[in-house]
């Protein structure tokens, strides 16, 4: 990738078309997987192929300044891999592969043209690392506040049906590949300058710069897998999701729970913390105990930590809550589920 030199300039000063060629110049030096691209930034739209037999599939999501990311919170450059990994997290918990993606920023006018070239510095690393193209977007002003917009569109392969949230069974064994946690205790460490907690470091990464699980999405498919989601809203507002939508309920056992110990005893609401906080971006999944063998074993083969089981699905039952969970001491509790929510919080 070429390197950012020379003195920042305001947007103001290399006007939307200076800014869109700078763009244009790092994309075509990027590593990123530009096969499937036809036609690339410069015209009125891109144009991609798609591979023969496969599904499309598509996804966008959009971080707002005060809300998903704060420039006294991160660099340019974590905030262009949380925008490009969020959106890849999606694909991984379908099970496809990311092929294209574009980018769409609402600028202030404040920033710098460096800021956005680092922006996109960001972006790129997580296309090169996953093997898809960065194919053009759009710059718009946005006076009030930062925002950034990433679509991605990805491809399914014929051979193994999509995770999808609605085939989970009775019998089946619910599993992470991650751990929980990490990305909400960082924002808590970056919101209040007294916490110097060990793991800090490992916390703060976790929140400004996640990895999306894209290979392990693709093995959970080859494995037989048939329902996963990625982990956004926190494990106790994802897993209802794979409840209601599947028609089961869940139980859950807390000594399983992948939660780090710089969590559990940095933080006294650690449970809160760690399972409605959000933004883990580990996939969830469901499946029988003989698949879960066979995802253990693809996971080791390819270099992937192996997933955490934390328990099972089971029945619908009129007397029992959706979600229950089993404390180490034995005894089951009902578990109300729930999240942050982006307009219900105050």
């Amino acid at each position: 990738m070429i390197a950012i030199s020379g003195q920042s300039k305001k947007i103001a000063e290399v006007g939307e078309f200076g800014l869109i060629k700078g763009i244009s110049n790092l994309i075509r030096a990027s590593k990123a997987n530009a096969s499937a691209i036809e036609l690339g930034p410069g015209d009125d739209a891109a144009l991609f192929r798609t591979r023969p037999g496969h599904t499309a599939t598509m996804t966008t999501d959009t971080l707002i300044e005060g809300v998903h990311f704060r420039h006294d919170w991160s660099k340019a450059e974590s905030i262009g891999i949380k925008a490009m990994a969020v959106n890849a997290s999606d694909m991984a918990g379908m099970g496809a592969r990311p092929r294209v993606a574009v980018v769409s920023l609402g600028l202030k006018g404040t920033e710098t043209d460096r800021w956005v070239f680092e922006f996109y510095r960001g972006a790129l690393k997580v296309a090169e690392r996953h093997g898809f193209a960065v194919a053009g977007g759009d710059i718009v002003s946005s006076p009030k506040a930062t925002v950034v917009s990433v679509t991605i569109y990805g491809e399914l392969s014929p051979r193994k049906p999509p995770l999808r949230r609605d085939a989970a069974q009775p019998g089946d064994v619910i599993a992470v590949t991650g751990p929980l946690g990490l990305s909400a205790a960082g924002a808590r460490v970056l919101a209040d300058d007294s916490l110097k907690l060990e793991g800090s470091p490992r916390m703060l990464d976790a929140h400004r710069r996640p990895e999306p699980r894209v290979l392990q999405g693709l093995l959970l498919r080859y494995a037989g897998v048939r329902c996963a989601m990625d982990l956004s809203d926190g494990l106790l507002g994802d897993l209802p999701k794979i409840c209601d939508a599947s028609e089961v309920y869940a139980l859950l056992r807390e000594d399983q729970l992948p939660v780090p110990h710089a969590v559990r005893w940095g933080f006294p609401d650690w449970f809160d913390l760690a399972l409605r906080g959000g933004e883990d971006f580990e996939l969830l999944f469901t499946c029988p105990p003989e698949n879960l063998v066979l995802v253990e074993m693809l996971f080791r083969r390819w270099g992937c930590p192996p997933p955490i089981q934390i328990g099972e699905i089971q029945e619908p039952h009129e007397r029992r809550a959706q979600i229950r969970m089993t404390h180490t001491d034995r005894r089951t509790f009902d578990v109300e589920p729930g999240a942050w929510d982006h307009f219900g919080a105050k």
